[in-house]
Order: C-alpha cells, then structure tokens, then sequence
C-alpha cells in the first residue's frame, strides 16, 4: 500500500504529471531505449526513472527534465525542439542556420527528407538513428519521403 495520497485517491490535479511519466515511457518504448540506458543518459538511478514515467508527484521536475533530456525531448511551452549539435548529420544540414541551436521537430525532418543525398547514413549515430526513426513516425506516418 502507498503513503503517497495521490495512489489512494487519484487527485486530479496531479493528471498532468501521470500523463508526463506516460508520454515519457511511451517515448522511450517507441525508440527502443531500456529504461536503464535512458537513467544512464538521464544521470539518474532505475528506480528514480520508474518513478518518473509512473508520474510520481514526489520526483524533482529536474529529474522529469533530465529524462527528457536523454530522450531528445526539449521541454517547450510550444512546438517539440531538436538540439541541432547532438546529432552530426543534422547539424551538418542546418549550416545555413547561423547560431540556431534547436529547430522544430518538423522542420528537423524536412532537413533530412530534402538533404537525403547528404546525409552520410554511415556516419550517423544510434542517438540519430532513432530521432530519424521518431521524427518519421511521428511527422512522416512512418514515410521517409526521400
């Protein structure tokens, strides 16, 4: 049995944390990621992950941004954001965009789907591999339209 109120009687004002830790979870499943390469990259143990994607109101919101973090989701009041530096292929597509350090997640796969015939598939990364594979279901219906 849980001391945390919230796992008794589900308080409705914590939903939005459950449906963070859901959308998380969700997001590391889609990429294949373990839950204990996701607490590495996340800087954080496998429990405190656990707790995170079970949307526990008790864990820092630092910890459900360092998570988010090592699943390539950049918290944003708006549209999803890509870090353009962690990922060679990409930043070597975005050359003309001076001083840009995140771009949309749409305009992330224009890049690729127009710049194919520059893109280097050996030279990319497992990390890229995957936003390249997220980015598509996501935006593309599971299309690189190349």
């Amino acid at each position: 049995m849980s001391y945390i109120r919230d796992m008794i009687t589900p308080d409705p004002i914590l939903q939005p944390l459950r449906d963070l830790g859901q959308m998380l979870k969700d997001a590391r499943t889609r990429m294949g990621m373990t839950q204990a390469a996701v607490a590495h990259a996340a800087g954080v143990g496998r429990q405190k992950l656990i707790e995170v994607e079970q949307g526990k109101p008790s864990v820092a919101m630092g910890t459900y941004a360092a998570v988010m973090r090592a699943l390539n989701l950049i918290p944003t009041a708006g549209e999803p954001l890509v870090a353009i530096d962690e990922f060679p292929q990409l930043k070597r597509l975005a050359w003309n965009r001076p001083g840009k350090r995140t771009i949309p997640e749409p305009d992330a796969l224009a890049l690729y789907e127009r710049n194919w015939d520059l893109v280097d598939r050996n030279e990319m990364n497992d990390k890229e591999r995957r936003l390249l594979d997220d980015l598509v279901n996501r935006y593309g219906n599971g299309v690189l339209h190349v």
